[in-house]
């Protein structure tokens, strides 16, 4: 895990820059100022101005608020959108998001399995929890959700019921419902993480 951890991470430290371009370029767009976006994505406007300037990396958390505030995927912002008969993402080279080094940053990963474009219907990644991390969320949207692990165990809490859930293990939820999740047993997980329609 940490060589793939280690390629994509090279490869976000170049793109991390064009993540807050595209959300500036969203805002502006929707002729939303600075204060306005950050106090829909409940965030501080200090933090939102880093991010557009390329100089912080927002949560995994924070970066899907910002998106649902804008009306967008955040998958919309990792990739272009082209419609493809086939696509291949090879191990290590899949478009991802990750946070390390920046501001709010705690290694989590998402790397995408299914190519962004407007029309999608699904939306999956692998998901790269870090040991000893805080509960990202919460989250609550229009869906569902299904997940298989990989690669050591998750804490997930859907309305306020917690479970913990192993290797070879899988869940399912609706995504209306407010979940969060975190790595569980003080070691990092890998999951798999299909939702329907791509809210992310």
């Amino acid at each position: 895990m940490s060589d793939v951890l280690g390629s994509v991470e090279a490869l976000n430290q170049g793109e991390f820059r064009n993540i807050g371009f595209r959300i500036r370029v969203e805002r502006r767009t929707r002729k939303m100022r600075l204060k306005d976006l950050a106090a829909a994505a409940g965030c501080s406007e200090s933090l939102l101005s880093k991010v557009e300037n390329g100089v912080a990396s927002p949560s995994l958390t924070t970066l899907h608020r910002l998106c649902r505030a804008l009306g967008i995927s955040v998958t919309a912002l990792l990739e272009d959108g082209e419609n493809q008969s086939l696509v291949v993402y090879r191990n290590g080279h899949r478009p991802a998001y990750t946070r390390g080094g920046f501001v709010e940053g705690d290694g989590s990963m998402a790397e995408s399995l299914v190519p962004y474009a407007p029309d999608r219907q699904l939306e999956a990644h692998i998901m790269h929890v870090p040991a000893n991390g805080d509960w990202c969320g919460p989250y609550r949207h229009a869906g569902e959700e299904v997940g298989y692990i990989l690669e050591g165990a998750l804490e997930l809490k859907v309305s306020g019921i917690v479970a913990v859930i192993g290797v070879g293990d899988s869940f399912f939820f609706e995504s209306e419902l407010e979940h969060f999740y975190r790595a569980a047993n003080g070691a990092s997980c890998r999951i798999i993480w299909v939702n329907t329609p791509p809210t992310f």
